[in-house]
């Protein structure tokens, strides 16, 4: 299994989402970023599948951890992932927060832990967050 996850934006519930290739927003405003886990050695693009990769539902009480990377390596956020959704395992949700030092083209790494088992994975370049523009 090759772990990565798939952006969701406009999300209502498990059956309404669409999927979208960055979630963007402007620093200071913080953000729920969903996302969906894949595996990504499956149903790939030169198999024909659009998006690629299968969903992948990590086990009963599985944790998953994300570092929001940047380029600048003194700004980086480590934080746990919650499961909005108790009927679906494999959308998770990340919250930024306002506080969060972040700013440019950002990328996901991801810690599954799912009992013993653990799994690293990645997402690049999915996080976009604009600076704030400066008032005169």
């Amino acid at each position: 299994m090759i772990l990565s996850c798939r952006i969701l934006e406009d999300v209502a519930d498990v059956n309404h989402f669409r999927y979208a290739s960055e979630v963007r927003f402007t620093e200071g405003d913080g953000a729920d970023i969903f996302f969906q886990l894949i595996d990504s050695s499956q149903d790939r693009n030169d198999q024909g599948f659009n998006p690629s990769g299968r969903r992948y539902a990590p086990a009963a009480g599985a944790t998953l951890q994300i570092v929001v990377d940047t380029l600048n390596d003194a700004k980086k956020v480590t934080r746990y992932a919650t499961q909005p959704f108790a009927n679906e395992p494999s959308i998770w949700k990340l919250t930024l927060l306002p506080t969060d030092a972040i700013r440019g083209t950002a990328s996901l790494r991801l810690l599954l832990t799912e009992g013993v088992k653990v799994t690293r994975g990645s997402a690049i370049g999915v996080i976009a967050i604009d600076p704030q523009a400066t008032i005169v």
